[in-house]
Formats: C-alpha cells, structure tokens, sequence
C-alpha cells in the first residue's frame, strides 16, 4: 500500500526534476548565446571578444608584405621609360594631320574671299537644288532623310512666293524623286557630309576669330601654313597626352623651335591648338604587367608572434595588422567557448537549486509539475526572443521584452518567483550578452515595476495598459542614467535607444496579452480574469447547481463568503479561494438528495435506506464525482483541487458510529468511511476545509445566539482537524488559525447580529385601548 502511494510522488518528482534540468539546459543555451554565436571579427570594427594568443607562432607578415610589394609596385612604374608604357596611335596622329589640312583650307579660303561648292553629287539633282539642302535647317533636313513625301515638306518653305518658284520647288521635288533607292542613299549621304563640313567650316571660323584672320592676311601665310605643319608632325611624334595643359604644349613648341618669329608662333600656335588630338595612349596591359611581376619578385615576410600576444581586445577597434595576423591563423570567426558554457551551467543550475530548496522548505505553496513548466517555459521564451535579438545586433537589445517574464508569473500567482527569476536574467544578461548595468538599469525596474502593476489586474486589458506605463518608467530610468552615467552624448542616439526601450516595454504588454489565453489552457494555470469568469453565476456548471442541488448552492455562496474575509486577512489568494468553494461540492449533483441542505423538508432518503456503509460510499462519492465533472467542464487544477482538499481524509463520522452501532465496533474499518485525500496542500485549501466544516456546524444550531458559544465551535472544529492532522501540509500556523477564527466570527456576528423587533399591530391597538 505505501509502495502504491509512494509510486505517484516518485514519478512527479522525477518529472519535476527532468523539466528543471530541461529548463537549466535551455536557459543556458540561451543566455550563454555569445559563446557560440560570436560575430565575425571584421577590418576597423569594434572587436566582440577578446582574441590572446596561447603558444609562439610563426606567422606570414602580411601586413609588412603586402607593404613591401605596393612599395615595389609603385617603384616599377617610377623607374619604367615612358616608350614601355605608353603607345603612339596612329589614328588620332592621321586625324590630326587632316584636322590641320581643313583648318589651313579654310583659313586660306577666307583669306582668299574664295566660298568652295560642292561638287554636283548626281547629274539627276541640279546644284541649286543640292545647294538648297545644304542650307536647309538641321530639324527639316532630318525629317526629310526620313520621308519620302519631298513635295509636302518642301511646300513647307516660306521662300516660295511667286509662281515661278512654286514651279522651281516642284522641279526639286520630282528631281528628288527621280533618284532610285541606291542614287537616293548615296546622295544623301554625300549631302550630309557636306553639311558636315560646311558646320565644320563655321565652327573654325568662329574658333579662330574675326583678329586671326585680319592679322594672317599680313604675313607670309602660306609660309605659317608650312612651318605649322612640320610643327604638329613633330610634337605627334614626340606624342600628345590627353589632357596635357596648353601652355605645355606651347612650351614644347618653342623648345623644339626657338628661332620661330614670335609674329607668326601666335599663329602657328591657333592653328596647332585647333587641329591637334591627343595621340598617346596608356598601355594598362604593359603596367599590371610590370606591377605583377614586381610584386611577385617580393618573399613573403614572416615574424614570431609570442604566447600572450593581444590580437583584439573586447569593444575596440581592430586595426590592419592585427586583422592580418587573425585572418593567417584563421581566428576571424570565433569558435564555441564550451568552458564558458558548461561555467554558466553549473552556475545557473547552482541558483536554481537553491531557490527549489529554499521554495520546498520554506514555502507552504507545493509546485505542479504545469507551474513548473511556466516557470521555466516563459523565461525561456523570452530569452529566445533576447537571443535573436542579440544575432540581430546588440545595440538594440533595448528591444527586449524583458518585462513579460514579470508579467505573466504575476498573473499566473507567481509574483515573488517573477521578481527571482527577472534578477536572475537580468545577472547574466549583464555577464554574457555585452551589456553593462546601465543598459539592463531600466528593464529591471520596468519589469520589477510590472509586478507592482500587475498583481491587483482585474482585466486581461490591464496588461496593454501596464506596457504602456512600464515604457514611460523604462524610458524615464534610461534618461536619468544618461544623466547620471554618461558625461558626453548624442541627442538623436539617446532618442532612438529611448524608443526602443518605450517599444520593448509595450511590447512586452502585448505579448502576454496575446500568450496568456495559450498558456492558460495549454498549461491550465490560473489567473485573476479566469477566475473572474468562474465566478460569474451565468457559468454552464454553477448554473446546472443552482437548479439541480439549490441547498448545496446555498452553501457553497455562505462558505465562499465565510471565507473571504480570512483569506484577506492573511493575505491569501481570496478569488481563488472563493471560486474553489463556489465548486468544491459540485460532486454532490450525482445525488442531490442525499446531503441534508438538499431535502427541504422532504423525508431523509438515509432513513429508507438504512446502511450506513452505504449511506457514506454516497456521501464520499460526491469528491470523486466532482473531481470527473470538474474535468468535463476543464475547470483549472487550482480550483479542482478543492474538492478533494475540502474534505481530506477526515471520516463521516455520524455514519461511522452508526456503523459500530449497528454492525459493532470490530466489523467497522476507519478506512470504509473516510474521504479520500489528499489533505490541503497549501493555505487556501485549509482555509476552504475549516470554513467549510464551520459553515455546516453553526448552520446545524439552529438556536447559536451566543458569541462565545459561536467561537467555541470554530476553535473546536479546527482542533479536530489539527489533532487529525488534517492541517499539517496546509502552512497554517496557529497564529493563522487565531487570524481564521476571529474572520469567521466576525462574519457570522454580520450575519446573526441582534435586530430592533418592531411591534405587531394587535399589540400597538391593546395599548391604546388601555390608555383609553
């Protein structure tokens, strides 16, 4: 038998223990995040760890190497001959000189008042004709290398005015029109060459300026004409770089001739500056050429790097050649720091162990294993949320919804725990993830401030609403550090590090508004706002009491009320513990009739059935029976437990001794007639089972009047159950029980208290008649 009852304890504190160590391992992971996820070390960034060499090493100097080769690089081209690199080409020399061909003609031409024609392009096309579409304008001219209507766009002319040259314009029209699509292409083409060269004419002309001409009509200019020609073969040769500075070039020119007359240079000068074009070109090929084999001429330098070298310190820049050195000894990416880790383990494993100590020895309240799952499974998830954010970069970690753990686990009754298990993120937040105690500073408090905010909630609204005051207290906590911590700051970092810590903490509201309904069916815990709906009398199943055992639901209301009032003397979980007694005898619905409050004067069906064997299996039924219902209605495990808890192990003890009366005391077993268990577990349910035992015995007196009788009554039943042991799990002192007794005589004196008895009619007309 204790094997059997020993069996169920063993296996939930092996469950127990298996999602503690799951926790632990979990948080771990989590928290321990910069020990196997480190971002690469990169080129003039802020290093993340602390890189120290632990042996000798030799090492390819890269930096000093790759020194050495760009020196070497550079010298190659210092100490290369021009003719190496540079090439001469040979068009843009022949384009020069033709340059210089047309420019001479057109300054001889001008000099000469000689206008060149063109020669006629096709026998077919008359040169007035041909000479009309040179000197047509460049839009109407395009238009007609685009058409074929020549009549339409020549009507267009206003020239046209007499019949005559209507009659001329129709001429040109059918002599362009008489041209075949070869003749047609060829003519056109020649015609646009010569437009070409007529704009090309003007532009001279224009460049050199009305002064040139005048002053070139003096000298000897066929003589200019020749020696600027010899002069621009000379410097073509010698090679014109493209952007090579005028006055350069007019350096060269006099360099090459100084006995040139200083009359003409000016000329010779216009001229060459008109017509030349660079004519030299840079060799890339010839240069990466020269560059690669200086570089490669160069040995790699090595040097000994000694045990202890600092390669990177945590939080400064990293520099060229450290990051050289790194990247030879591949030490770029930093690898998993398991001794970091398993440090953290055992640290964070020593912690918890000792709050699970602490909790089992001190606290009256036992966990279940789904409390247990919360509590690990909510500080998980957010740490899941701070390491991505984390990955994401740690500079935003001001995003981190920290105050959601102290959120939920105060909803969930677990407001001390909430404030335990915040500091504990809190502390190796600041020891593994980069951030100082000025950072984590306000999302402490916040989160601390939570707790305050969210321990008296009565609406699941009331959890948006804590978001938003915990963001003014977060950003208001971060302002006053900067003040306080910070001598030199930017105005617009501190504004965006605010947001972020406003937008964490309101988010940190939303996410237990939106996970709360989740986590309260997944993992059936209870909340204020649960048991506000279970206490609303519209409830499916304190309706089905109401109609089905109206004298049970008579009772149930005056115990949860006998019991409120204690309960808050003690500081207890109330709501819970008026909700548990509003359900605790909903197992009576299986036969209603057989509890007393239930006859309403109808005959005992006890009596008829005279069995007091039987008559208790009925009467201990209604804890098992309320435990199946609970469950159908998926009543939470808090209030469940109730139930049972409301009765213990005591015995019923009126058909007890019924029993021995009638089938004598050896044939009777205690066992037959007691309540299953278990006994309370924590002072909420000892308060139920001694307000419930109370509520019936001062009910059953119908003639209690007396105060002391009354307190004499409380304090017996709660002897009786001390002295059963009833008690023992429960936590209750027994300066609890003075605290219980005094509560529940107070409200039985509001309800028995001594009213003012009016007189009846009959006695106030005897009066008068008598005093008549």
């Amino acid at each position: 038998m204790l094997k059997e009852r020993l069996k169920p304890t063993l296996m939930k504190t092996l469950a127990s223990a298996a999602v503690i160590l799951l926790g632990i391992l979990l948080l771990t992971a989590l928290l321990s995040i910069r020990s196997w996820y480190k971002p690469s070390i990169i080129l003039n960034r802020v290093s993340p760890v602390t890189v120290i060499l632990e042996k000798d090493v030799l090492v390819t100097d890269e930096y000093a190497t790759q020194q050495k080769k760009e020196e070497a690089r550079l010298n190659a081209i210092e100490n290369t001959s021009n003719k190496e690199i540079l090439d001469i080409d040979q068009k843009a020399q022949m384009q020069a000189l033709e340059k210089l061909k047309l420019v001479v003609r057109v300054v001889r031409n001008s000099i000469l008042n000689y206008e060149p024609r063109l020669d006629p392009i096709n026998p077919k096309v008359s040169i007035l004709t041909q000479d009309y579409l040179l000197d047509m304008g460049k839009s109407k001219y395009n238009q007609l290398l685009l058409s074929s209507d020549f009549e339409e766009l020549l009507s267009e002319s206003n020239i046209f005015e007499n019949e005559e040259e209507i009659n001329k314009r129709k001429e040109m029209s059918s002599e362009l029109k008489s041209l075949n699509e070869v003749e047609r292409k060829y003519f056109f083409e020649s015609l646009t060459e010569g437009r070409l060269q007529r704009k090309e004419t003007r532009k001279i002309k224009e460049t050199l300026g009305k002064s040139f001409f005048e002053g070139i009509k003096t000298l000897d200019y066929e003589s200019v004409f020749r020696k600027t020609y010899t002069v621009q073969k000379k410097l073509l040769d010698l090679g014109i770089v493209r952007g090579m500075p005028k006055r350069k070039i007019i350096e060269n020119i006099k360099i090459l001739y100084p006995s040139l007359l200083s009359g003409e240079l000016k000329y010779i000068e216009a001229l060459i500056d008109i017509s030349t074009i660079p004519n030299i070109t840079i060799n890339w090929g010839k240069i990466k050429r020269l560059e690669k084999e200086a570089m490669e001429s160069i040995k790699p330098a090595n040097v000994t790097l000694k045990a202890g070298s600092l390669l990177a310190s945590k939080g400064e820049l990293v520099g060229d050649k450290n990051f050289h050195y790194l990247k030879e000894l591949d030490l770029l990416h930093a690898a998993t720091d398991w001794k970091e880790i398993i440090k953290n383990f055992y640290l964070l494993g020593f912690i918890i162990s000792i709050i699970a100590i602490v909790s089992f020895f001190t606290s009256p309240r036992k966990y279940r294993i789904n409390e247990i799952i919360a509590l690990f499974f909510i500080p998980v998830a957010v740490s899941a949320i701070n390491a991505a954010i984390t990955i994401w970069g740690v500079d935003k970690l001001a995003l981190a919804p920290l105050a959601t753990i102290s959120i939920l686990l105060t909803v969930f009754y677990f407001p001390i725990m909430a404030g335990v298990i915040v500091t504990i993120i809190t502390f190796f937040l600041i020891k593994t993830v980069d951030m100082n105690f000025w950072q984590i500073l306000p999302q402490y408090l916040g989160s601390i401030y939570a707790i305050v905010l969210v321990r008296k909630s009565l609406q699941r609204e009331d959890l948006a609403n804590a978001g938003t005051k915990i963001a003014i207290a977060q950003v208001v906590t971060f302002l006053l550090t900067i003040i306080l911590a910070v001598e030199d700051f930017e105005v617009g970092t501190v504004l965006t590090v605010a947001a972020f810590y406003a937008i964490g903490a309101i988010f940190s509201g939303f996410i237990s508004l939106a996970s709360l309904p989740y986590l309260e069916s997944g993992l059936k815990l209870l909340t204020p706002f649960k048991l506000a709906e279970l206490s609303n009398p519209n409830q499916p199943l304190l309706k089905k009491l109401r109609e089905e055992a109206p004298g049970t639901y008579e009772h149930s209301l005056n115990v949860s009320r006998l019991s409120e009032e204690a309960g808050n003397a003690l500081g207890l979980n109330t709501e819970l513990i008026r909700v548990g007694l509003l359900y605790h005898d909903i197992g009576k619905m299986h036969a209603p009739d057989y509890f007393i409050e239930n006859t309403l004067g109808k005959p005992n069906p006890h009596t008829t059935l005279d069995d007091p064997k039987k008559s208790a299996e009925i009467i201990i039924a209604h804890v098992p029976e309320g435990i199946k219902m609970a469950k159908r209605y998926n009543l939470p495990q808090a209030v469940v437990d109730f139930i049972p808890m409301h009765q213990g192990t005591t015995v019923t003890n009126y058909f007890f001794y019924k029993a021995k009366e009638k089938f004598g005391e050896k044939q009777v077993k205690t066992e037959d007639y007691s309540y299953p268990g278990p006994r309370p577990n924590s002072k909420e349910t000892g308060v139920a089972m001694i307000a419930d035992s109370t509520e019936a015995a001062l009910r059953s007196i119908k003639d209690l009047v007396d105060e002391d009788q009354a307190s004499a009554m409380i304090y017996k039943i709660m002897n009786a159950r001390l002295d059963e042991g009833e008690l023992d799990y429960s936590g209750l002192t027994r300066q609890d029980l003075d605290i219980i007794a005094k509560s529940f005589l107070d409200a039985w004196r509001s309800q028995n208290h001594e009213r003012v008895k009016y007189p009846d009619k009959d006695s106030e007309d005897k009066k008068k008649a008598k005093s008549s």
